[in-house]
């Protein structure tokens, strides 16, 4: 029972923090980007962009924590 426990609380952590990650890239690259476009007038060339980036860095951090999340439960 406990052991169940823990596997769905590591689950839930993982999750958020994945999430959490992807929000920070994403929301940082729009607003890094939307300053840089204010600053030199290339209106949304540096929004999206960076929000592109953003996503690409979430996304491999998602499946390199997920894979290395898998390697340790095979472990067990």
């Amino acid at each position: 029972m406990a052991e169940e426990q823990r596997s769905w609380q590591k689950a839930l952590v993982v999750g958020s923090n994945i999430s959490t990650s992807l929000a920070i890239l994403v929301g940082g690259g729009f607003f890094l980007g939307r300053y840089l476009d204010v600053r030199w007038q290339t209106e949304p060339l540096f929004t999206i962009s960076l929000m592109l980036i953003g996503l690409v860095l979430g996304g491999s951090y998602l499946v390199i924590t997920l894979m290395k999340l898998g390697a340790s439960d095979d472990k067990k």
